[in-house]
């Protein structure tokens, strides 16, 4: 079952599926207006921490035993976002009408088991605000098991669709790394993201698996749609390929609820 059908079978569950996930609090910064050298504009002013004029809040999510996939910050959403004197930091909006109140800057363990994001807002805090409070739900995938999924023996060139279950993965870019002494770089595109999956990897015609390394990733949006890509370098050259991904074969999808008081003590 591709992570695709997974989730339409499961839909979005509210609280916890199984295990324990919990949301706590990892870090304030509140970044206040700073200075503008005579003839610069507001953009290129000095302020603390090297950032924009607003405010930050990182959130950390740990789960006890199982592994979280990812986290849908475009399905997570924030309710209330404000300080102890009604200043409501979500209604501010930032240079070139940067939305507040949403969650960015995602990043994830290595094993797994916990990631970090942070809800962010161009607006600050009123003087002589005790507290902050933020309160809201993610929404989170989690997984524990996974299964191999393989492509056909594809001819390893440009422009190739390489086909994993209900995904495919075309080769957008093919030829020798721009550092290092990999024999070949290969750029797959897809609609769906690496992420997805707990892991890819390559076969050679004989079946014998390939190293490979992941040397780049990136993603680009546009009218609602969004394209991935994902590039590895292989230590042997090949004319012929074999895409396997390890698909989570357990994939629940839960919406865990937050409300935090935050003051300047974490």
């Amino acid at each position: 079952m591709s992570m695709k059908r997974a989730l339409m079978v499961l839909g979005l569950v509210a609280g916890m599926v199984s295990g324990e996930v919990k949301v706590e609090m990892a870090g304030l910064q509140v970044t206040a207006k700073g200075y503008v050298s005579e003839g610069e504009n507001e953009f290129n002013s000095l302020r603390a921490f090297n950032r924009q004029l607003g405010t930050k809040v990182g959130l950390l999510v740990t789960s006890s035993d199982k592994t979280i996939v990812k986290l849908d910050e475009e399905k997570s959403k924030v309710i209330v976002f404000s300080d102890d004197q009604e200043t409501d930091l979500i209604k501010v909006k930032g240079r070139f009408g940067k939305k507040s109140g949403v969650f960015r800057m995602t990043s994830k363990a290595k094993d797994g088991k916990a990631i970090i994001t942070h809800v962010e807002s161009s607006g600050v805090p009123k003087k002589g605000t005790k507290n902050l409070t933020l309160k809201g739900g993610l929404v989170v995938s989690l997984a524990s098991k996974s299964k191999e999924v393989r492509s056909e023996l594809t001819v390893l060139k440009k422009g190739e669709k390489l086909v994993v279950g209900e995904d495919a993965f075309e080769v957008n870019s093919l030829g020798k790394p721009d550092w290092g002494d990999d024999p070949i770089q290969v750029e797959l595109k897809s609609s769906v993201s690496y992420k997805d999956f707990k892991g890819l990897h390559f076969y050679d015609l004989k079946g014998n698996k390939i190293e490979s390394e992941r040397s780049g990733s990136g993603s680009m949006g546009i009218f609602g749609k969004r394209t991935y890509t994902v590039s590895f370098n292989l230590k042997k050259k090949v004319d012929k390929i074999v895409l396997a991904v390890d698909e989570w074969s357990d994939l629940e999808v839960v919406k865990v609820p937050f409300d935090f008081t935050i003051g300047a003590g974490l």
